[in-house]
């Protein structure tokens, strides 16, 4: 069976949950590590409101969400002190969050393919950059956005409510 990229609906809610607590499990304490924690973040009004709001992929594979991903529209707290290489305006951004394989289907070659969809629903729907932040010690994370056609942006520091450290920026034209 081929895999699936749609948009998660409110009934796809179990499967997020279990995707990113199997993340976080699989990758707690590696270069990898993205320091999710389900009910702190994302919590579970985040995977809601990013679902509410059409902003949710996620790729389906054999029955099972293999992987998901936010690209929600405008810019983070933040992103200001960006040396962004684009000129395209914060406002007019589309930002990737809590982007994951489940470690059941990692290293089969569907990251490439679901994120490469996901770009092209966004061109069509006339986005026309892709911007994100990931945590500077997760180097596991950065060299898929690096062999995903991501280009860095430097690091800078960021407080979310959550997590404050440095944190290393990607963005990719459309």
């Amino acid at each position: 069976m081929d895999m699936v990229v749609r948009t998660a609906t409110r009934s796809d809610m179990d499967k997020l949950v279990a995707l990113y607590e199997a993340i976080s499990k699989e990758v707690a304490g590696t270069d990898n590590d993205p320091i999710w924690e389900v009910g702190v973040y994302p919590t579970l009004d985040d995977l809601r409101g990013f679902i509410d709001d059409g902003a949710f992929y996620v790729a389906v594979k054999d029955g099972r969400v293999a992987g998901a991903m936010v690209a929600k529209r405008g810019g983070e707290d933040g992103y200001e002190k960006v040396a962004w290489i684009s000129p395209v305006p914060l406002d007019q951004s589309v930002i990737i969050h809590l982007f994951g394989m489940h470690p059941d289907f990692k290293g089969k070659g569907l990251a490439r393919p679901f994120m490469r969809s996901v770009e092209q629903d966004l061109a069509a729907k006339g986005h026309r950059i892709m911007r994100l932040d990931v945590i500077a010690d997760n180097v596991g994370a950065q060299r898929v956005y690096e062999k995903l056609g991501f280009t860095s942006c430097g690091t800078t520091w960021l407080e979310y409510p959550d997590y404050q450290g440095e944190f290393a920026f990607y963005e990719k034209e459309l």
